[in-house]
């Protein structure tokens, strides 16, 4: 006998018809994640730190592909100014179908684990993981009232790996993983999937800057990756609006990664710098105090 199930088959690549909110939305992997979501029909919600920023970037949206949009500005990690920004999303908008939990920082220095400021760590925390569970919070009600909601939280592929002198932000990543599965069990017979995204080097304004300083090496990281080359934010976007799809219910407790392959290369350590983990971590510290000097 054919057991019936309870899913039904949707084919369509659209989001008419449905909301989504992205945190860290006005640039990066976060913008190219509401680029696609509106290419697809959504209206969206772009929440971030800097309000002119999500501004802007509402405005660019809604001029490009003629969606609703609207914007806040938020702490991610504080949570009634959290929770503040994504009521006044829904007033506007009516309603939260999905959430891309983009918001996050760069490690603020690299640094041995017994030389790390455990401020550092905490930091990472609260902005990654702390940030994404508060949001998640504030639009799971919402969504299981309807029947459907997808949560997409951007991990790493420093989620996935090891690799030296950025623990705070591993640390960070790896919890998203474990929240994102834990999260994906609780909340999936609700008609709520929730995976996340794991991106290698992506060519982002901020990874941009660190290569123009020289923080990083574009050919050392490409070459791990069997790609040849790094990403751009519009193919991490379009894994991330795939997973919004209604089409997608099937899939959930998942960390996917979209690194050109990197994360098949095993140990990453020899990325580090040619020069020697070592001399390698102290030229780019160097650098770093360098720039922050210049800027003060």
């Amino acid at each position: 006998m054919r057991r019936r199930q309870a899913g039904r088959a949707v084919t369509t690549d659209s989001l008419q018809g449905l909301c989504t909110l992205v945190t860290g939305g006005a640039q990066g992997i976060g913008f190219a994640a509401a680029a696609e979501c509106a290419r697809r029909g959504a209206a969206i919600a772009v929440l971030d730190m800097n309000p002119q920023a999500a501004e802007r970037a509402a405005g660019a949206l809604a001029e490009r592909f003629g969606v609703a949009t609207c914007w806040a500005s938020a702490n991610v990690a504080e949570g009634p100014m959290a929770k503040g920004a994504i009521d006044a999303c829904v007033q506007r908008l009516g309603h939260i179908d999905v959430l891309v939990n983009c918001a996050g920082i760069m490690t603020p220095r690299l640094a041995a684990v017994a030389d790390m400021p455990v401020d550092d760590v905490q930091q990472m925390f609260d902005v990654h993981v702390r940030g994404a569970f508060l949001c998640s919070q504030a639009v799971i009600p919402g969504m299981a009232s309807r029947g459907f909601g997808r949560i997409i939280n951007i991990s790493s592929v420093l989620g996935v790996l090891g690799l030296p002198f950025r623990s705070g932000y591993a640390i960070a990543k790896h919890a998203i993983n474990g929240f994102t599965k834990s999260l994906a069990v609780e909340v999936a017979r609700q008609g709520i999937t929730v995976n996340a995204v794991a991106p290698g080097y992506i060519l982002t304004e901020t990874l941009q800057r660190r290569l123009d300083d020289g923080l990083l090496d574009y050919a050392l990281y490409a070459d791990r990756a069997p790609a040849g080359r790094w990403g751009l934010p519009e193919e991490v976007g379009h894994v991330i609006a795939f997973l919004a799809l209604p089409a997608s219910g099937f899939i959930t407790g998942t960390v996917i990664p979209v690194d050109g392959g990197y994360t098949m290369r095993g140990d990453p350590g020899e990325a580090i710098g040619a020069a020697g983990a070592v001399e390698g971590l102290r030229a780019v510290r160097a650098r770093f105090d360098d720039l922050e000097e210049g800027r003060g």
